[in-house]
């Protein structure tokens, strides 16, 4: 389950990348954010892999300097039947992961917990199209090829070989303004199936909920414990 749900985030990373290898002139970067839209919801449609099946919706403010990824997954896995519901948020050069349920067999494992750490400026700067260097465009061989219409949006196309150790594996996607529509790669495709822009998110969307303990993972390194905070 929990190899499920890595896979899914690094695929968010990864297509985040791809979808920000541009430049200003797509309509990105304002405000200091990835996206060119100041707020939206982009629901994807569910996603089959390993007998599991995965949903994600994204809220996103403020140019994207806000975003919240909603993953639920369901299904059978091992002869256990899972089912699970789960944030990660970002705002800034801060994520923080937690769960509101993680069921196996009827028996949830979910903990009033969140995980919080920094993510490196230096990898966030990565993901714009005003600061994606030519070089590793090069090196991920990033070429875009035209448009397609997405959700009743019309995107750019573009390819790219996510890892240099396997330039074999290619992923194709559309973006529209930096926002993924579209991702297909090793099998999994990824589509979205609805988009409201400049929605009003409520702001509750972007916080842990009340009765967490948030826990940095940097600082609970040392010793179990250690930089925690009631919510």
């Amino acid at each position: 389950m929990k190899k499920i749900l890595l896979l899914v985030q690094v695929i968010g990373l990864t297509l985040l990348m791809a979808c920000n290898s541009g430049n200003q002139g797509n309509g990105a970067g304002k405000n200091g954010g990835p996206y060119g839209i100041k707020s939206g919801i982009v629901t994807y449609k569910p996603m089959n892999m390993m007998g599991m099946t995965i949903s994600q919706t994204i809220y996103f403010d403020d140019f994207g300097n806000k975003e919240t990824r909603e993953i639920i997954t369901q299904g059978s896995m091992m002869g256990q039947t899972v089912q699970s519901h789960a944030f990660d948020i970002r705002e800034g050069l801060t994520s923080i992961h937690y769960e509101l349920e993680n069921i196996r067999n009827g028996q949830n494992t979910a903990t009033k917990e969140a995980f919080k750490q920094e993510i490196p400026k230096e990898l966030l700067e990565q993901q714009y199209f005003s600061s994606l260097s030519d070089e590793l465009k090069k090196k991920m061989k990033y070429k875009e090829d035209g448009t397609e219409t997405v959700a009743g949006l019309t995107g750019t196309k573009y390819s790219m070989a996510p890892d240099s150790a396997n330039p074999s594996m290619v992923a194709t996607g559309v973006h529209y303004k930096n926002i993924l529509l579209k991702l297909e790669m090793a099998g999994i495709s990824i589509v979205a199936e609805k988009v409201d822009f400049d929605a009003k998110i409520p702001a509750e969307k972007f916080k842990v909920p009340e009765g967490y303990t948030v826990i940095d993972k940097k600082a609970a390194a040392p010793a179990q414990g250690d930089g925690q905070m009631k919510k």
